[in-house]
C-alpha cells in the first residue's frame, strides 16, 4: 500500500500500527523526504465485503494466520 505524505506528497512509510477495532487499524507513518520527515497517523478500515466466504484459515496449511495474538510492527516512536 502506498502512503503519501499529506504535507509534501512524497512517499511515506508505515513505522508501526495497532488494531483499533476488528475492522479498523491505526498506522503511524513517517515521510521519507529528509527535508520534510513529518509523522502522521492514518486509519484503514474495512468498508464492505466483496466476496464473502466466511471460512477460517486451515491451521495446518496457514499457521501464521491462526495466531491468537495481534502482532504489531516494531514501534520506533515509543
Amino acid at each position: 500500500m502506498l502512503i503519501t505524505c499529506p504535507k509534501c506528497e512524497s512517499k511515506a512509510r508505515i513505522a508501526t500500527s495497532k488494531a483499533i477495532t476488528k475492522d479498523t487499524r491505526e498506522a503511524y507513518c513517517q515521510c521519507m523526504n529528509l527535508n520534510c520527515g513529518v509523522i502522521f497517523v492514518t486509519y484503514t478500515s474495512v468498508c464492505r465485503i466483496i466476496e464473502p466466504t466466511g471460512k477460517k484459515p486451515n491451521p495446518n496449511l496457514q499457521p501464521e494466520l491462526c495466531k491468537l495474538e495481534d502482532v504489531n510492527q516494531v514501534d520506533m516512536f515509543g
